[in-house]
């Protein structure tokens, strides 16, 4: 039990189509925190779903399951079995989860081919544990330039049709008037938006390429961002066809190949109208969070763009470097499109940042101390501290100060006031 550890991997947990079935329930029809009919008719839609499917042999992709293809057969591979993901909040550790993950791909490719192996496994979803070999030190991982997402084929959800036959319907509808003293149009109402949500996050397995997985991101469009009910379903490619052309024969081109598949994932994820956490990418890429967040600096560094990330999009998480890096753009001359297409923001978005910016210049020019600040602009401490030595670092003078935010349209009168 690692219960303080296992914090940042409690979000896993709610990775699956359930939660997001009864989170658009609760929403919907205003039901209590702790629903249990909301939980009833995801479970029991879902099943009548799967019943009617499986006598057709038609196969869904869940959330977090690969897809690839053997012998011109496709099967799913889970990265994240709902099962073992629940046992996070139990307090099982989320290495012990991993595990248990990789013994259910396993299980998977074993049912296909008896004389699979737990390298096979590896082969696929944890390349890691195959390069021991360490570069040279002066191996350049980064890729020549950055990625082209013109060049992407980009795959989007595929429109879900039908989510529940009427004699489906009818069945779950029956089963919630007789048993749970739903009204009729009610019950009707909750299966068609089970159904939807649960068809919407879950396409069929040819509906997908092989090395796709659907994922569930937080969507930009989102404006309550701890709904779970706005987690958005985004087709992902995990493994393209290119990636075979990295030979693994050192860590360093394990980092070369997984950085490549970070800034597909994040661009694909983008380009869907989500975003993907850090600790997303830890576990689809399966490598530790300090390769992520290196491999995002140094191609900041490199490259001067931003991959958008739940932490730089959304604001979640602690970092602020790309607020700190659209000032500095601006402040070097670019314009707000310029800065909006490196840092993956709306201009609207670009402005504002820039128009907080100038809030703390006139504040600081005024002499108002960092606890008035706080409390006059509503920002938080860490972000205001960022502005303030981004101000000190490109107007140490007042007179500097004052010719700039005359520049940026306040007029003498105003500066003379603040004097």
């Amino acid at each position: 039990m690692q219960k303080g550890h296992n914090q940042r991997y409690l979000s896993l947990s709610a990775r699956d189509v359930k939660p997001v079935q009864i989170a658009r329930l609760k929403q919907r029809f205003e039901l209590a925190e702790e629903s249990v009919l909301a939980e009833t008719v995801a479970v029991l839609t879902r099943q009548m779903i799967e019943d009617d499917e499986e006598k057709e042999n038609t196969r869904r992709v869940h959330p977090g399951e690969l897809v690839i293809e053997r012998d011109s057969q496709r099967l799913c591979l889970p990265l994240l079995p709902p099962r073992w993901t629940s046992k996070l909040q139990e307090g099982v550790s989320a290495l012990a989860i991993r595990h248990h993950a990789e013994m259910e791909q396993y299980k998977a490719l074993e049912a296909f081919n008896q004389e699979a192996t737990i390298e096979d496994v590896w082969k696929i979803t944890n390349q890691a544990a195959l390069v021991k070999k360490r570069a040279k030190g002066d191996f350049d991982y980064l890729p020549e330039k950055p990625l082209d997402i013109d060049t992407l084929n980009i795959q989007h959800m595929p429109n879900a049709g039908e989510a529940i036959s009427k004699a489906t319907l009818n069945k779950a509808v029956n089963v919630l008037v007789d048993q749970y003293g739903c009204r009729p149009s009610q019950a009707e109402s909750m299966v068609s938006v089970a159904a939807e949500a649960y068809v919407g996050c879950c396409p069929r397995i040819d509906e997908l390429r092989p090395g796709q997985l659907v994922w569930l991101g937080y969507s930009t469009q989102r404006k309550r961002r701890d709904n779970i009910g706005l987690f958005k379903p985004v087709v992902l490619t995990l493994q393209a066809p290119s990636d075979s052309r990295i030979t693994l024969e050192h860590r360093g081109h394990l980092r070369q190949l997984k950085t490549l598949q970070m800034e597909r994932l994040t661009a694909e994820a983008w380009i869907q109208d989500a975003v993907l956490t850090l600790l997303d990418l830890e576990w689809l890429l399966n490598i530790p969070p300090s390769m992520v967040r290196k491999a995002i600096d140094d191609y900041h560094e490199k490259f001067g763009v931003i991959l958008p990330t739940a932490g730089t999009v959304l604001d979640m998480g602690r970092t602020l470097t790309h607020k700190r890096f659209v000032i500095e753009l601006a402040l070097a001359g670019s314009t707000t499109k310029e800065i909006a297409d490196r840092v993956h923001h709306t201009e609207e978005a670009v402005d504002n940042y820039i128009r907080a910016f100038i809030r703390v210049l006139l504040l600081r020019y005024y002499g108002l101390p960092l606890a008035a600040m706080i409390r006059v602009t509503g920002h938080s401490r860490s972000l205001l501290e960022e502005h303030l030595a981004l101000a000190q670092k490109h107007f140490p003078t007042a007179e500097a100060l004052a010719e700039y935010l005359n520049k940026q349209g306040v007029s003498k009168e105003e500066l003379f006031l603040g004097a």
